[in-house]
């Protein structure tokens, strides 16, 4: 019989003692001795016919170690049923020196999720955001959209300005050594953008079609490749065509550019996006606002060992998104302190909000359904071309892990639905460019 011994270590942090009764190690030690006897072949015995002590003189601690194995495999799940205990984490196994001669005993080191008793959800306070579209909104759209719009038409005799479109080769020296990645061929450059180096696109103001200069630079101290930074450099370069930006006069054409019918479905298409834009910022203003006076009203402690844990994942999706982007995660940067207290205070909140949410969850019954779900899945497939759609979707219910993190995702948000329609509400008023710059001040 299974006896289990728990104390408490600190919050949310346990230890389990777990003791059974000596002839259950002896019977799988029995076992697992009577094993290899039947395997093993020592000199001056047949095999299957040596004796018991010699096999325990030869591999007695193997024969241990391979009977601790079974005993816990046997028993793990028994011991932490026994103990009472949810285990936010692998518990850590720990066997003593030296066991009781009539018993065997292990101890199990468990971290569990901390209790949460849920506080009245309508004493909370939250601010309630709307986000409205007006008509300076669309016309940002519409100036982005006139700048972004540019076609370059080729004069053969004209000089290069700021805004137009060069094509250029170029070879770049050091001295009189050329250096890896300083040569280029039909490269097209918009003067002023600033993509190159420093003071190169100024020497080409004036240019033609056809000509060749020497483009003088110094790369500047930062520079990404360390065997460049602050060196002086000259580039060869050959011009090979001048094209002036050529911009829609008017909606009618710019329309016409972006392949509307008119300038009306134009507008409309820009509403209707903004429109949208306005109704997800309205919604994501408010669940954060219900999340943290959620967490304000309840604090909690967590484990160290899932922090941690939770923080090398964390860690992990940095490294891949950064890596997705064309970057390195440098071993200064992973090591730095303010690095890693923004990690830890990520984890630490994403946590602390799956305990409240599981109990909102829990506490309130709150279940998807068929329609819900239905609804998420087309919500997803929007972003593929129509012609797709219905393959994509079939995709998704057909793979456990998507329909899984679908599912887990429309609760979490069904669950911040209901916080919000619970607490009290104070309503704040603000247009769509004013949320964006908000956006863009909290992330600078």
């Amino acid at each position: 019989m299974i006896q289990t011994e728990v104390k408490k270590l600190g919050e949310n942090e346990h230890e389990v003692e777990v003791s059974l009764p000596k002839s259950e190690y002896d019977k799988v030690y029995a076992a697992e001795r009577n094993k290899l006897m039947g395997q093993v072949k020592l000199p001056g015995f047949r095999q299957g016919k040596t004796p018991g002590h010699v096999i325990d003189k030869q591999f007695g601690p193997k024969i241990h170690e391979d009977t601790v194995s079974q005993l816990l495999q046997q028993h793990y799940v028994a011991a932490i049923e026994s103990s009472g205990l949810t285990p936010a984490l692998q518990p850590e196994l720990s066997l003593p020196k030296v066991q009781p001669d009539d018993q065997f005993v292990f101890t199990l080191k468990v971290d569990t999720w901390p209790e949460v008793t849920l506080t009245d959800l309508s004493k909370l306070s939250i601010e309630a955001t709307e986000v409205t579209v007006d008509d300076e909104d669309v016309k940002g759209v519409l100036e982005r959209l006139y700048k972004s719009q540019v076609k370059y038409e080729i004069t053969e005799d004209r000089a290069a300005e700021t805004g137009d479109q060069l094509h250029i080769d170029f070879e770049g020296f050091i001295g009189d050594e050329a250096f890896d990645g300083g040569k280029g061929e039909d490269v097209a450059l918009v003067l002023g953008e600033g993509r190159f180096i420093p003071g190169f696109e100024e020497q080409l103001v004036g240019k033609k079609a056809g000509d060749t200069c020497t483009v003088e630079v110094t790369f500047p101290e930062d520079y990404q490749a360390p065997n460049l930074a602050g060196k002086e450099a000259r580039f060869e370069t050959t011009v090979k065509s001048v094209g002036a930006a050529v911009t829609a006069k008017d909606d009618a054409e710019l329309a016409e550019l972006l392949n509307f019918a008119d300038a009306e479905a134009m507008l409309k298409d820009i509403r209707e996006g903004l429109d949208k834009e306005a109704a997800n910022a309205a919604k994501g203003a408010t669940h954060d606002s219900a999340l943290k006076a959620l967490l304000e009203a309840h604090p909690m402690t967590l484990p160290e060992g899932l922090i941690v844990e939770d923080m090398k994942a964390t860690t992990a999706r940095v490294v891949q998104n950064m890596k997705q982007q064309g970057m390195d995660a440098s071993e200064e940067m992973l090591a730095d302190e303010a690095f890693r207290q923004e990690v830890r205070e990520r984890s630490e909140r994403g946590l602390k909000l799956s305990v409240l949410l599981q109990n909102v969850r829990k506490d309130f019954d709150i279940t998807l359904t068929d329609e819900e779900i239905d609804a998420g899945v087309d919500e997803m497939v929007m972003a593929y071309p129509e012609n797709m759609r219905d393959d994509y979707a079939k995709y998704i219910r057909d793979n456990q892990e998507q329909m899984g993190a679908l599912k887990d995702r429309l609760l979490e948000q069904k669950c911040i639905d209901y916080v919000v329609s619970q607490a009290k509400t104070k309503k704040v008023k603000k247009t769509l460019a004013t949320w964006q710059a908000e956006q863009d001040k909290a992330q600078s």
